[in-house]
């Protein structure tokens, strides 16, 4: 399930929206009423936590705006009045229920557990998901096809537990990466395709295969996808094993490009930041590197790119304008686990497919000029065994693509 948390008290929504993740719910949270009613418009959450005493717009107003456009969401109302008064107003307003602060955890996660069986198929909360021979048991977390079980990373388990849930129901891509990944993406694009790589002797083939087998198979029975293929995941190197075959590359440059001349002027454009060894510029395989260093452009951990680091990724952006670009995510070997992110993998793909997702919106790129990767770990420009060679890896590459590139192929110096 996907929550939205609408709560001005900061330290308050934090530990809400960490408690709740820890119970494998998907959170996104807002801090005033405004901003609430905005994603709560539109984003497809599945369950409402609202305080009623919030900035620029209060929680009974937010209900009284939200109800005509969403009837049937649920809505758990958190707040600190004790009158009888306000928690009959808060009903009348549109809440399914109260709850009065200060409030014990344990009975926000069984009122939300109440919330989500008054409004959602019993499906949803079966303790086992079946469709013909695959089964997905979901307190022991594991997925079995006729009687042979199949490990899955925890991001492949919510992905298939999210298709066998939703049977029946129309499923898109931004649906899927919104309540899986939690990252939201322009659905008028489709540059929501991410491509996800190993290192040939990283890749466990029986296991991609065998997930790829049990995804094809909840998406063929859900009437969401057609023999021969899905177009959101690409792994191992352009293929999904049992997927029905390679995937529809990005598009080609339309014209060849002079790298090296480009690389040249991009040379003098950031003379400052390569000086200071926060950008580096090569001539890959695929085309021309530029490699933004993780310290000087990104918080460690975090996805968002720092404010003092945007003069010069715009300053990159305009003179990359009218290219081909895969945009791809790197890290070191040493993993990690944050309240957003639960490994490497997770943290270099959103902040690939972050970028993308501003280049397409406030810089006017087309979707067809760009890929996006997420590698973590997996090509090293550097040795993981030092510090230095570490912060080597932590990056973001941006490949200018000459003619005839694979867009999932890996660059290096």
């Amino acid at each position: 399930m996907r929550i939205l948390v609408i709560e001005d008290d900061l330290p308050l929504a934090s530990f809400l929206q960490k408690g709740l993740q820890v119970e494998s719910y998907t959170v996104d949270a807002a801090h005033d009423g405004e901003t609430g009613l905005d994603l709560a418009l539109d984003t497809e959450c599945d369950l409402l936590v609202l305080d009623l005493n919030l900035p620029k717009m209060d929680g009974l107003t937010l209900l009284r705006r939200l109800r005509p456009a969403k009837p049937n969401l649920p809505v758990l109302v958190l707040t600190a009045r004790s009158r009888v008064e306000d928690r009959v107003q808060a009903l009348d307003c549109g809440a399914d229920d109260c709850l009065n602060k200060p409030f014990s955890f344990a009975e926000v996660t069984a009122r939300v557990r109440a919330l989500a069986r008054r409004g959602r198929p019993a499906l949803d909360l079966a303790l086992a998901l079946k469709i013909a021979d695959l089964t997905l048991d979901r307190i022991e977390r594991r997925v079995e096809r006729a009687g042979k079980r199949i490990e899955l990373t925890s991001k492949e388990f919510a992905l298939l537990e999210y298709l066998m849930m939703n049977t029946g129901r129309r499923v898109t891509r931004s649906m899927i990466v919104e309540h899986v990944w939690n990252l939201n993406f322009d659905t008028a694009t489709n540059v929501v395709d991410v491509y996800i790589n190993y290192a040939s002797s990283q890749v466990d083939h029986a296991r991609m295969n065998a997930l790829g087998n049990a995804i094809q198979h909840a998406f063929q029975e859900l009437g969401v996808m057609q023999n021969g293929g899905m177009n959101s995941v690409n792994a191992a190197a352009g293929k999904f094993p049992g997927m029905g075959g390679e995937l529809a590359p990005v598009m080609k440059l339309k014209r060849e490009v002079d790298l090296p001349r480009l690389k040249e002027q991009l040379e003098k454009v950031l003379a400052q930041e390569i000086r200071d060894r926060s950008v580096a510029l090569w001539l890959g395989p695929d085309g021309l590197v530029v490699s933004l260093q993780e310290l000087a452009f990104f918080n460690s951990g975090s996805a968002a790119m720092r404010r003092d680091a945007q003069a010069a990724f715009s300053r990159i952006i305009t003179a990359l304008r009218g290219y081909d670009l895969r945009i791809e995510g790197h890290t070191d070997n040493v993993p990690i686990r944050t309240v957003q992110f639960r490994s490497n993998w997770e943290l270099s793909t959103a902040r690939a497919t972050g970028i993308i997702q501003d280049l397409i919106t406030q810089r006017g790129f087309s979707p067809e000029q760009l890929s996006a990767a997420g590698y973590a770990e997996f090509h090293p420009v550097a040795s993981n065994a030092t510090e230095d060679g570490r912060k080597l890896n932590r990056r973001i590459d941006i490949v200018v693509l000459h003619s005839g590139t694979s867009p999932a192929a890996p660059s290096g110096p």
